[in-house]
């Protein structure tokens, strides 16, 4: 039986960011027969215009809503320091750029940190070349595999498959059991109801 747990994410998604250390405490958890796949869900294609005052106040306020019921850390700074741009593409990029040379997880928490923590534009590729010098990357080999077909391909095909397992919003659990997709329930601060609805899916697959 292949069984897979497919995490439907976007480096830019503020309730990833909430989800973070439950999520780091689940994978811990999984059993070894469970295979664990990150896949990007891409929630604003690229653009270069300005992110409107709506959207502003909107993601705004829904970090302190996350600040409040997780507790998880937010600098609110960046709303001063920084024109922020709706365009999460890139950092999808970056992160499975990143993934070409073993830092997929290690590049996704990077662009977390530069985001919620240090008030740096997660979509810049400015950003994202700094984040790959500090974690030890090529940065040449890096930044042509950012403009590579190769990984056009490979976004094209994580957001298609997305698509097809039927999920719209981050961050989403799926488990894949002989090629049968089944959303996963997900609790914010426990991994406890994850692995129970883990356990009765599989229970349910035999």
């Amino acid at each position: 039986m292949i069984v897979k747990l497919h995490y439907v994410h976007d480096p830019m998604c503020s309730w990833c960011w909430g989800y973070k250390p439950t999520l780091e405490l689940l994978k811990q958890q999984l059993p070894a027969s469970i295979e664990f796949n990150y896949v990007v869900g891409g929630l604003a294609p690229d653009s270069d215009e300005p992110m409107s005052d709506d959207m502003k106040q909107k993601l705004q306020a829904i970090w302190k809503q996350i600040e409040a019921k997780l507790g998880t850390e937010f600098n609110h700074e960046f709303w001063t320091k920084c024109q922020p741009v709706r365009s999460t593409y890139p950092a999808c990029r970056a992160v499975i750029a990143a993934g070409f040379q073993d830092h997929y997880e290690a590049m996704l928490e990077a662009i977390q940190h530069a985001y919620y923590l240090r008030s740096m534009l997660p979509h810049s590729e400015e950003t994202h070349k700094q984040l790959a010098e500090e974690l030890g990357l090529n940065v040449q080999q890096f930044t042509t595999d950012l403009s590579s077909k190769l990984l056009e391909g490979e976004l094209d095909d994580q957001l298609s498959f997305k698509h097809a397992i039927g999920v719209h919003s981050y961050p989403t659990l799926m488990l894949e059991v002989n090629e049968i997709f089944t959303e996963v329930e997900l609790d914010y601060q426990s991994t406890e109801t994850t692995l129970r609805s883990i356990r009765n899916i599989l229970q349910a697959s035999l």
